[in-house]
């Protein structure tokens, strides 16, 4: 019997792919159609499977909030770009925004479709997505960087992989960055209590933040204030949507964990060394949680003008920016 398997399933009219792993008792499911994003991880919890995700119901709820449920892939900048103005070598630029004054946020990936084109059953359950900004006229119109994004979601050993891959596909230097935002519920059933969830991440200091949010610039250390989750920490009614930086890592990897004792449950988001921030969101209008991986801070395009080491990434024509980021559920 094969360990792994893959099977298209229509999903509210839209193509769902899921990946399965046999052994282990996992699946995972992706709709390349919206932002190519990861809607569903599940792990085997008693007789039957948990979620793990914070999924949308459907389609087109994902579509009114694209950023909002599963595992949304922000590029080519992560989070905001203050009232979506930047320069870069001396051009000024200015990005569509929702409302004159406001911020551009996540980049342009998240909420469009991305094509499959490639798929398979060894090495994991596994799919390969392309996202081409030239596909749509609309970024060149205010982003003139061409670009290239592969995505590859593998399921393998029970642990979900993202496979990231970027590339300047223009013949001059592109200001990138990437963001990752695996959402969770919290709790992460009904029967669970947030008080009494822990979260746990390996960053020493902190950006804080204007009231909008964006970066003041400054960098601080978490010792002694509530931005210091080095340990396990309860959540409370404590909201966070911050940005950390002086993360530490083993093995070239950084590792955040979400536990639920009354689930008896575990995650642990792991992302390797290009990923030098990281945001804890946890609001007090939603039930979820989020470890968010970054290369760079919110607001990098201009913060780097400020002479700020801001993480922002230079591409030079043909270059290419990778990341991995891997998500491990375990019970107790």
């Amino acid at each position: 019997m094969a360990q792994y398997d893959i099977q298209q399933e229509n999903f509210h009219g839209h193509a769902l792919y899921v990946l399965r792993d046999i052994e282990a008792n996992c699946e995972a499911s992706i709709l390349p159609s919206v932002g190519n994003n990861c809607i569903s991880y599940k792990i085997p919890k008693d007789d039957g499977l948990l979620e793990l995700i914070y999924s949308p119901p459907d389609p087109d709820t994902l579509k009114g909030r694209a950023s909002g449920y599963g595992i949304p892939i922000l590029y080519p900048w992560p989070n905001r770009i203050d009232s979506g103005k930047f320069s870069f070598d001396g051009v000024e630029y200015q990005l569509e925004t929702p409302a004159p004054g406001e911020h551009a946020s996540h980049g342009y990936v998240h909420e469009r479709p991305w094509r499959v084109v490639d798929s398979g059953t060894s090495e994991g359950a596994w799919i390969t997505s392309v996202f081409t900004s030239t596909d749509f006229p609309e970024i060149s119109a205010h982003f003139p960087f061409p670009f290239e994004a592969q995505v590859t979601y593998r399921l393998k050993d029970g642990i979900l992989h993202l496979e990231f891959e970027g590339t300047n596909t223009g013949d001059s230097d592109m200001p990138v960055g990437l963001g990752i935002h695996p959402y969770f519920p919290l709790p992460l059933t009904e029967n669970g209590n947030r008080d009494m969830c822990t979260v746990r991440m390996p960053a020493s200091t902190y950006w804080p933040l204007r009231d909008d949010p964006i970066p003041t610039g400054e960098i601080l250390p978490v010792d002694s204030t509530v931005f210091d989750v080095r340990e396990n920490t309860l959540l409370k009614d404590r909201y966070y949507d911050n940005v950390w930086s002086g993360v530490s890592t083993t093995d070239g990897w950084s590792r955040c964990k979400y536990t639920d004792p009354t689930e008896g449950v575990t995650i642990a988001m792991e992302a390797n060394d290009i990923f030098r921030e990281l945001v804890l969101y946890a609001p007090d209008t939603r039930p979820i949680v989020c470890f968010e991986p970054y290369t760079c801070v919110t607001n990098a395009f201009n913060l780097q003008n400020q002479g700020i080491d801001s993480g922002l990434i230079r591409l030079q024509p043909g270059e290419k920016l990778t990341g991995i980021m891997k998500i491990i559920g375990e019970v107790l």
